[in-house]
């Protein structure tokens, strides 16, 4: 008996040691969908196919059985970073931060470090005010926590701008740099950043880090979606995902400020003929996740930040999304699925 596309898919599901929930996060849909696919009482949209022969590490031919199975090495199976923040790995200790939870601690001692220089502050009588501490102890924390796990020369410059005037305000290193220099080097830094980034032949993790059951280990949470096919999703401080449930996307905004937004457009079908996509970020990430059968047209506005575009649409996109960029000491990333 000839083995059903329901059947291939709970085998491969199975074979990854995966569950219906966590394979229904990685796609952005319900686990009943992924129940009712296994038990050939409904088929998943050709859009999916794509990403599900992605997750499974093979071909759409053999998960459509198309042609015969090819031997799959096993995954390695890595103990949820969300339920174990230590684990042992080969005698080391290891330790796992998803996106939430770097968030949380990053934000966390960003307030003990402000709070706490505030209050020497007071207890020795420095001459400098609590906005003196706090602006330059953003730019220093948030440098220095994204650099990891993407090395950037641009944050590394962040950082130092950021514990320069920090030193400056506090009074312990009083040598000045004539402001007509601050801004040339920091679009020097800018570009090097662009250019590292450009020449930076793309790698796979060794783990991921990103939402639960697979990459993106990111707190789902509902914003709004209209019956019109507009979207508003907004994040301040953390890491959240926004599944955008529409067929047919009209048009949408997104902000975020100080954390890492996720909005996820996998679940829409068709485009507007005019579909508009405000996107604004400030000291953090944004990334917008479009299927491939859509191409995105952007317009930036930058300013110490980036676009970066990852993966292309199809030859022929069925749809056009203008995406009005805007940032300021962050990035957008549009990865097409």
């Amino acid at each position: 008996m000839e083995q059903t596309l329901g059947k291939r898919i709970a085998q491969h599901r199975k074979r990854l040691n995966l569950t219906q929930d966590a394979l229904a996060e990685q796609l952005g849909i319900t686990a009943q969908a992924v129940s009712k696919w296994e038990n050939d009482q409904s088929c998943p949209d050709i859009n999916m196919l794509p990403r599900l022969s992605e997750i499974f590490g093979i071909t759409t031919d053999e998960l459509l059985g198309k042609e015969p199975p090819r031997q799959v090495h096993q995954a390695e199976v890595v103990e949820d970073a969300e339920t174990s923040g230590l684990h042992v790995q080969k005698g080391n200790w290891e330790f796992h931060l998803n996106s939430e939870k770097k968030s949380a601690v990053v934000f966390a001692l960003f307030v003990l470090w402000v709070g706490g220089l505030y209050l020497l502050a007071k207890w020795f009588d420095w001459d400098v005010s609590f906005w003196g501490i706090v602006w330059p102890s953003a730019l220093l924390i948030y440098g220095l926590a994204e650099i990891f796990p993407r090395f950037s020369i641009f944050h590394v410059g962040l950082a130092l701008f950021g514990g320069y005037y920090l030193a400056h305000n506090l009074g312990i290193w009083q040598i000045a740099i004539a402001g007509d220099l601050l801004f040339p080097i920091c679009v020097v830094l800018f570009g090097l950043s662009l250019l590292v980034d450009a020449l930076r032949k793309p790698k796979k993790p060794k783990f991921s880090i990103t939402h639960k059951g697979g990459e993106n280990e990111k707190t789902k949470y509902e914003g709004h979606t209209s019956s019109q096919g507009r979207f508003s999703c907004d994040l301040a401080f953390g890491a959240q995902t926004f599944c955008v449930d529409a067929p047919t996307l009209a048009g949408g905004a997104a902000d975020c400020c100080f954390g890492e937004l996720t909005v996820d457009l996998q679940l829409c079908q068709a485009v507007a003929p005019d579909c508009h996509v405000a996107a604004n970020c400030a000291f953090g990430k944004l990334q917008l996740l479009v299927p491939r059968c859509f191409e995105v047209h952007c317009a930036r506005d930058t300013a110490f930040g980036a676009v970066h575009f990852s993966g292309t649409p199809d030859p022929d996109p069925t749809g056009v999304i203008e995406l009005a960029a805007d940032v300021s000491f962050g990035e957008i990333i549009v990865q097409y699925i």
